[in-house]
């Protein structure tokens, strides 16, 4: 059933609102409410309803302590397993191709109504655009020993990631309804949501939910981020002594603001951070060795970041990454920190992005398209997560994501452009289309990329002092453990 902004959906009728000739339907459940007993548990099915459910409005975010714009006005909950849709079907049945968004947001906070991911501009180009919202910190990446008896993958952890592949399946159930396609379904995040696009790729839980990947400013291959469940669990018993607790079911029934709030997270206080973990079934293995080995579906991929983004990891970072990547301390000794490690981050950052589009398009032949946003906003330059905006054509949004320097002729043609080799790749697997600028694979041109400016064109890999060193030690590195000569 489609009239309009009234679908039938598996739990029941929804009715959603007109979002400028498209349809949106707003907080829609795809699992039931994490609170309760179901804190930190695989997400459930949600309930059906009887009548008509009001899809008008979006639902709460995960709790988190991030301080966004806006954080101190924000709706947030544990109860947040809901996604968002924009179609511009007018009857079910109809066959749009899709475009599944995870947020960003380092697995510590994010939400799924950001003003520079609203759907409908997408939409109303044919495409069905969905944002969902999942599980992030402790409420998300958790690990405790007591869940190994609880899970029925005999382990625990990975919540959040759990969350995202319940959206993709309640999508591929549902997205008739809506007019989407679910034969051609692609999943797309920046930042830890892209991180977590590479997590759907190494699950064998997501096999078959998607066609397709876009991956902006992921963060790759870190080894920090490899950690066994039995290590992680650690941290979970630490949280139950600090707060006085013996099992997880007595966690269970301590409230939410024990954990966290805005400005607060508990597991700060421990030192420790959750994110997702190798628990053998969920992420079976290490994340960059499975993707780099290409055991994987064979998906097209675009592929990229931007030119001025990166951030430091702590104390002990430089070295640790100079180390890795065995280059020599003196490479950056001219500059003085905080400069140091913002460089030396930015240059990894974009040596490893490199590498990997090298690694599957080029050894492994898989279809990829690499870029490089270098669009400049003020002094932060092209900085981590300025190409969202363009690539939902949200550029006047007005909230988070619009130019801190303002839009400028130029800004809107590159939306034109980035937009509609997003909405390309989306609907066929393929960037190129009539009217923009021929991107060729990285199999075809393996030391360029497509720079997205005011200009836009092919261009030589090394965009930074230091990428002529960088990029090779990073492509040794990475290809040593696709070769399992070294794993993380």
């Amino acid at each position: 059933m489609f009239e309009k902004q009234l679908v039938r959906c598996t739990q029941g009728l929804l009715r959603g609102i007109d979002a400028g000739g498209v349809s949106a339907f707003l907080g829609v459940p795809f699992a039931a409410p994490p609170i309760g007993a179901l804190r930190w548990r695989e997400p459930q099915s949600p309930s059906c309803w009887l009548g008509v459910r009001p899809a008008d409005r979006f639902s709460a975010g995960p709790l988190q302590s991030f301080a966004f714009p806006g954080a101190e006005e924000a709706f947030l909950s544990e109860d947040c397993l809901y996604l968002n849709i924009w179609t511009p079907a007018s009857a079910a049945g109809e066959a749009y191709p899709v475009y599944v968004w995870f947020y960003g947001g380092a697995y510590q906070g994010g939400n799924a109504d950001s003003p520079n991911i609203y759907g409908a501009e997408l939409a109303k180009q044919g495409i069905v655009t969905v944002t969902v919202n999942y599980r992030v910190n402790l409420f998300g990446y958790l690990c405790h020993p007591d869940m190994r008896r609880e899970s029925p993958y005999g382990t625990g952890g990975n919540f959040g990631t759990l969350d995202q592949i319940a959206a993709l399946r309640w999508l591929q159930e549902n997205l008739p309804a809506f007019g989407g396609d679910p034969k051609r379904v692609t999943i797309g995040g920046q930042s830890a949501g892209s991180a977590s696009v590479n997590s759907m790729l190494a699950s064998p839980m997501a096999r078959g939910l998607f066609s397709g990947v876009i991956n902006e400013s992921g963060d790759v291959f870190q080894p920090e981020r490899d950690i066994p469940f039995d290590e992680a669990a650690k941290n979970g018993v630490r949280l139950c002594e600090h707060l006085g607790c013996k099992t997880l079911d007595e966690l269970r029934q301590l409230p939410a603001e024990r954990f966290c709030r805005l400005g607060f997270d508990v597991m700060r206080e421990l030192h420790a951070e959750c994110t997702p973990v190798i628990d053998g079934a969920v992420i079976p293995d290490s994340q960059g060795n499975l993707l780099l080995r290409g055991q994987c579906p064979d998906v097209p991929m675009l592929l990229g970041s931007n030119l001025d983004e990166g951030s430091g990891g702590g104390p002990g970072y430089v070295e640790r990454v100079l180390e890795r990547l065995q280059v020599s301390p003196q490479e950056y000794a001219a500059l003085s920190e905080p400069q140091r490690t913002r460089i030396v981050a930015r240059d990894y950052w974009y040596a490893r992005h490199v590498a990997w589009a090298r690694i599957r398009g080029v050894d492994q032949g898989r279809p990829v398209w690499h870029y490089v946003f270098a669009r400049p906003d003020g002094p932060m330059g092209a900085a981590h997560g300025a190409e969202i905006a363009y690539a939902f054509r949200n550029l006047d949004c007005g909230g988070f994501g619009s130019r801190r320097s303002g839009n400028e002729p130029a800004d809107y043609a590159l939306q034109e452009t980035l937009s509609g080799y997003w909405m390309n790749f989306i609907r066929c697997g393929d960037p190129n289309g009539p009217g923009l600028p021929h991107w060729p694979q990285k199999q075809a041109q393996p030391e360029a990329h497509l720079r997205l400016d005011a200009e836009c064109a092919m261009e030589h890999d090394p965009v930074h002092e230091m990428d002529e060193k960088l990029i090779p030690a990073a492509c040794r590195w990475m290809r040593n453990r696709a070769a399992g000569l070294q794993d993380a």
